[in-house]
């Protein structure tokens, strides 16, 4: 039994990032695609400059589009990663609460991975210390859950 629980939460927790991933990348703005292209033997120093020039301009297409895929991964896998977070320590089962949360953390480490190089050291700073106490938010969570609270034991005395 415990098996079970550990691959499922273990299950949850890859295949949560993965879909927020897949769903940004299906829906959300074009993700940067390596451009393969055949190499030609260019006979020329004009030929050569206009090769050279076609590769920097596809590079700097390439930059522009990788910085708003980064952009949007960011935006839906925070909140969506915060969501799972709070979300999975608010359910009963133990196999599927730790499993969201686990997925909610790397969902948004993975968010902030692929935007840490656009992004301003105060603002990753900043963003990072709020991540940092919501997750001890969450562990000290002084809301009602919705796990099963022991009832007290009633003791009956003759």
């Amino acid at each position: 039994m415990l098996a079970r629980q550990i691959a499922i939460g273990f299950g949850i927790a890859v295949l949560f990032p993965l879909v927020v991933y897949y769903g940004i990348r299906t829906f959300g703005p074009p993700s940067p695609q390596a451009a393969f292209e055949q190499l030609t033997l260019a006979s020329g120093v004009d030929k050569r400059q206009v090769v050279s020039q076609a590769q920097r301009s596809r590079q700097e297409k390439n930059a522009g589009e990788a910085k708003t895929f980064a952009r949007a991964l960011i935006l839906f896998s925070t909140p969506l990663g915060i969501a799972a977070i709070v979300i999975g320590t608010l359910l009963r089962s133990p196999a599927v609460g730790t499993g969201l949360v686990a997925g909610g953390i790397l969902t948004v480490a993975h968010g902030y991975w692929s935007y840490w190089s656009y992004a301003d050291d105060w603002v990753l700073f900043a963003s990072a210390l709020v991540g940092f106490g919501i997750l001890l938010l969450v562990a000290y969570r002084p809301w009602p859950s919705m796990r099963r609270q022991s009832l007290p034991s009633l003791k009956v005395e003759h």
